[in-house]
């Protein structure tokens, strides 16, 4: 990963989880009706945690010369596409079907319904128009 994705990583890790710190400190969850503020900490910490975990890895890794190269080797790159492409199918698969199962089970609302759904969605979308525009250009 690139060095400015990485701090961007982190940055946007801390800020989630000051501002879920912040919420709960601040008393913002009694200004504005939240059902469970209890978990909008937990939630907003651990995402928070999550990012600058894994953003911060990266930073802290001294590379040698040897690292470097083999990260720019055409077949270790073809190999962890291939491994991305793996995951994203699987990713897809599970996603349909946990939706499906949490629906019909009555476990999930309207809101993270569509919320799944949308994120679903987006990530096809993306998929699609990523793919047609390698096409047109190689």
């Amino acid at each position: 990963m690139k060095k400015g994705l990485s701090i961007l990583i982190t940055a946007v890790g801390i800020i989630i989880l000051l501002g879920g710190l912040l919420t709960y400190g601040l008393g913002v969850h009694e200004i504005v009706p939240v059902p469970r503020h209890d978990l909008i900490v937990i939630g907003t910490s651990l995402i928070g945690i999550l990012l600058i975990i894994s953003g911060a890895c990266d930073l802290f890794i001294k590379k040698t010369k040897e690292i470097e190269i083999e990260e720019k080797d055409e077949r270790n790159i073809a190999l962890s596409n291939a491994a991305m492409a793996s995951g994203f199918k699987v990713m897809n698969v599970t996603i349909a079907f946990s939706i499906f199962a949490l629906v019909f089970t009555g476990y999930m609302s309207e809101v993270p319904c569509f919320t799944i759904i949308g994120a679903y969605a987006i990530g096809q979308i993306v998929f699609i128009v990523r793919l047609c525009y390698l096409q047109k250009t190689m």
